[in-house]
């Protein structure tokens, strides 16, 4: 920990919340950690006996969760790739997960004798968090999100130069 001091003294007088810098601690820990359990030099050895622990700094100084103001939430949908974006306005809208949207396939799509509603879709458990299949029922603004991604690609709902996007949080 000794030689990480300068890193989370630096750190933390730029201003980053303790957070932050744990976050380059667990990657200096992982690292280390390889070293001393993966990584092997030519005649079998780890190259260290053992990781050294690398203690994280407490996180009281995190700021409080709160809902994004209308301003905010169009400034942030504004600094997205249009692909991102539109997975984004389709998340806050019905509340799915990141993985039950990147998987979200048409034939999922349910039509309903609702014409208010129009359609619906159900995502298969084994897509789920709980397993258990999970209906979405899309509002305005998620139902024009689902209109605009129709015709992109025969299998899934959302997809960036015609393959399905993995984890929304990718940049490609």
């Amino acid at each position: 920990m000794g030689s990480l001091q300068t890193f989370i003294a630096t750190r933390k007088e730029s201003g980053v919340k303790n957070r932050t810098v744990n976050f380059g601690l667990q990657i200096v820990r992982h690292i280390l950690n390889l070293a001393a359990s993966e990584w092997m030099d030519e005649y079998g050895l780890t190259w260290l006996a053992a990781a050294p622990k690398i203690k994280l700094l407490s996180e009281q100084d995190a700021r409080k969760p709160y809902p994004l103001d209308w301003k905010e939430q169009e400034k942030l949908f504004e600094a997205l790739p249009t692909h991102l974006r539109e997975m984004a306005l389709f998340a806050v809208n019905t509340g799915c997960r990141d993985q039950e949207i990147c998987k979200l396939q048409w034939n999922w799509e349910v039509k309903v004798p609702i014409p208010e509603i129009g359609f619906v879709f159900i995502v298969p458990g084994n897509f789920t968090k709980n397993s258990e299949d999970r209906l979405i029922v899309l509002n305005r603004t998620a139902h024009s999100v689902i209109e605009r991604q129709r015709g992109k690609h025969s299998e899934f709902v959302f997809v960036y130069k015609g393959k399905p996007i993995t984890r929304m949080m990718s940049t490609g």
